[in-house]
């Protein structure tokens, strides 16, 4: 997890449409971003939320956490990593962040322009679908188990490779488009 750090993000500061946390920040990024990758870098999150207001420190942070995203959904190695509490936080803050981060992507695919007409393959559907689900559930009850924690990383894992799938076809790269390299 990045060491950004949004005090507008605060309880006390929310209204409106604002996002709740910077898992829910950075999912709704990245819907953004897979359906609209040429988004503006310095002001990405006045298309997402008219209520979020940051200071002009937390702009700067906005605008790279824009950069490090776009990067990673774009990088070769798979780098992408989800704004969650590190590992030794409890595990019921962790997945409650993944299901922040579930309803951030749902809002910010919606607030793009993803409808239910959307043209996707089965599998980005049910990927949606399972994120629409994740986003809806409490881990109150959960416990601290070693099992659970492995189910909590397959979890992650698979929404880590189901954002780069959907990416992948909502923003395919044009194989006849020609780079421009000098020589």
């Amino acid at each position: 997890m990045s060491q950004l750090y949004f005090p507008s993000l605060a309880p006390d500061k929310q209204t409106g449409d604002a996002p709740a946390t910077l898992a829910e920040l950075q999912g709704a990024l990245c819907g953004l971003l897979c359906m609209d990758s040429v988004a503006d870098r310095t002001n990405w999150y006045t298309q997402l939320f008219e209520d979020f207001s940051p200071s002009e420190e937390e702009k700067q942070d906005l605008t790279h956490l824009f950069d490090e995203t776009m990067q990673s959904l774009n990088s070769l190695d798979f780098e992408f990593e989800m704004e969650l509490p590190d590992d030794d936080a409890p595990l019921a803050s962790r997945l409650s962040a993944m299901a922040d981060w579930c309803q951030g992507l749902v809002y910010g695919l919606g607030t793009s322009g993803m409808t239910n007409e959307t043209d996707l393959s089965d599998d980005c559907r049910e990927f949606v679908t399972d994120v629409i689900k994740i986003s809806q559930v409490s881990f109150d009850e959960i416990q601290d188990s070693e099992e659970e924690k492995a189910n909590f990383e397959e979890l992650v894992e698979y929404l880590r490779m189901g954002l780069f799938l959907l990416y992948g076809e909502l923003q395919p790269v044009d194989p006849t488009e020609e780079k421009n390299t000098e020589h």
